[in-house]
């Protein structure tokens, strides 16, 4: 089996899997990596595939959560579910309590599990919901956003889906000399933001694109989303194919956290208690570790993985974010004129 090492988070995040191609939050495509930069990564993560046709004897006996199948105290949990024509989807998570988190997937799990429809979810889906796990049980938090450094300044721009925190960051790093750090995803500790900069939403706007071709490509996807299913040469360019990698930061110092609003308003100061109500919901709608089906029936046979008590987690880092940060609410109904106002008001 050829295993090959990803890093999602310089010395936080990274994954070693057989796949060749496998979506999560957490950046695709990634970023390959050497043993030394694997091991130095406090989460890493293992994802293969095998038919998992022995587990089902192994688990006959184990209790019942649903779909799911463990004993409390087993570091292993068990998902089997008839498909059709005597086939099975079948997907085994072991190796949390040691530290050396696993899942492994059958073929029918990874072809035909797709998306999130009730207890299904894909193999991305379930890959993020364990990374957070993971990162919240270090101290460390997932944080939806797009990120960027400039004079001294760095600031968190977190904002609803579609408002414009990714082409604020864009526009700040490529007209108005801000280094990068993220676009739609990054891991914080309450006082400094960590790069997740493999990420790809950045590829819908048309003004990054290198050729005709892949504009009218970007412009097709917005009118049918399915398209983007269709692999194309040149559609899997990282960042910095269009940034400089000494631009491309890892680690800063958070001192703004600045959230958007498609509404006029100009930008003014928010009180602590309210920018931390906005922070918690926007990051929720992205991350659903607390929805999880499969750290849910984990969590049940293992409670020392208290996913209630990794909610309390992220809402004292988020809230040490706020209080570390000076909190901006951006508002136009102009989302290119995000960058402006931001950097404009961080000069002030």
């Amino acid at each position: 089996m050829d295993i090959k090492n990803y890093v999602a988070c310089d010395n936080i995040l990274g994954i070693r899997t057989s796949l060749k191609k496998f979506d999560w939050s957490f950046g695709q495509p990634p970023r390959t990596a050497t043993e030394d930069e694997i091991n130095q990564c406090k989460i890493v993560i293992k994802l293969t595939i095998d038919s998992l046709k022995d587990e089902a004897k192994r688990f006959e006996n184990s209790q019942k959560y649903h779909y799911w199948r463990g004993d409390c105290g087993r570091d292993e949990l068990y998902y089997q579910r008839n498909l059709f024509a005597g086939s099975k989807l079948r997907l085994l998570l072991r190796g949390i309590k040691n530290g050396r988190p696993e899942i492994i997937i059958n073929k029918n799990y990874l072809r035909f599990v797709i998306g999130r429809f009730i207890n299904l979810h894909s193999i991305g889906y379930q890959l993020t919901d364990l990374a957070c796990a993971m990162l919240l049980s270090r101290e460390l938090c997932p944080l939806h956003c797009s990120s960027f450094s400039i004079d001294g300044s760095t600031v968190a721009v977190i904002a609803p889906g579609n408002t414009g925190k990714t082409l604020s960051t864009m526009r700040a790093v490529l007209h108005l000399g801000a280094s990068f750090i993220s676009e739609d995803l990054a891991v914080i500790d309450g006082e400094s933001i960590y790069a997740c900069p493999w990420t790809s939403t950045f590829r819908y706007y048309d003004e990054l694109s290198m050729s005709w071709f892949l504009r009218m490509r970007m412009k097709l996807i917005k009118i049918i989303p399915p398209l983007e299913l269709i692999p194309i040469r040149g559609g899997d360019r990282k960042i910095n194919a269009y940034i400089e990698d000494e631009r491309i930061l890892s680690k800063e110092k958070l001192t703004h956290t600045i959230i958007l609003a498609r509404c006029p308003g100009g930008v003014k100061v928010l009180d602590k208690k309210e920018a931390l109500f906005m922070v918690r919901n926007l990051n929720r709608y992205e991350f659903m570790y607390m929805k999880s089906p499969m750290m849910t029936a984990y969590s049940y046979f293992n409670p020392e993985l208290d996913i209630f008590a990794l909610e309390e987690k992220e809402k004292s880092i988020l809230s040490k974010l706020v209080e570390n940060t000076t909190c901006l609410l951006a508002q136009s109904e102009d989302p290119t004129k995000f960058a402006d106002m931001i950097i404009g008001s961080l000069k002030k």
